[in-house]
């Protein structure tokens, strides 16, 4: 009996399996394959505090992908909204200060970048990105020095005692 069942089921199973082989026959070419997206741009507009990206889709020919339209998308941290299209959704303040903290990091990073670079930091580097110099490391800064000021010695008669208020 037990046999009987289990041969019945594989039977099924196959020939849903040759069924479905014959469907995916008629689906187009098109269809099989969905379009291929790649991430083109993005941007932390700073003054109006926004992030923006733009996501091209598009298909792979001769392993190069080739865009063939882009879509904007749009996210306000402090409003907790992202926007396509003529659309918008909320999303919890949770996820808006996690971004809002990652934006900052993205932001202190650009910053201490320009610094390094205004400093000559790094290894030079010619056109074809071979280096022509040794890395210039920051110049020390100078140690903060302890400065010692003598303590002036306290009489009796010196010390002031603050008044509370009235007694």
């Amino acid at each position: 009996m037990r046999t009987a069942l289990v041969l019945l089921l594989s039977l099924g199973a196959t020939a849903f399996a040759q069924d479905l082989k014959k469907e995916n026959k008629t689906i187009p070419q098109e269809q099989k394959q969905p379009d291929k997206r790649r991430l083109e741009s993005v941007t932390w507009d700073l003054n109006a505090h926004k992030l923006v990206w733009v996501v091209q889709k598009g298909s792979e020919v001769d392993g190069n992908f080739v865009a063939a339209s882009s879509e904007r998308y749009e996210i306000a941290p402090d409003k907790a909204v992202m926007a396509f299209a003529e659309e918008k959704r909320g999303f919890t303040e949770d996820e808006a200060e996690s971004l809002q903290h990652l934006l900052d990091v993205l932001s202190l990073y650009c910053a201490e970048s320009t610094v390094w670079w205004d400093q000559g930091q790094g290894v030079p580097l010619d056109k074809n990105g071979t280096p022509t110099g040794p890395e210039k490391k920051p110049d020390a800064a100078p140690k903060p020095k302890r400065v010692e000021q003598p303590r002036p010695k306290l009489g009796i008669g010196d010390l002031q005692i603050a008044s509370l208020g009235p007694r």
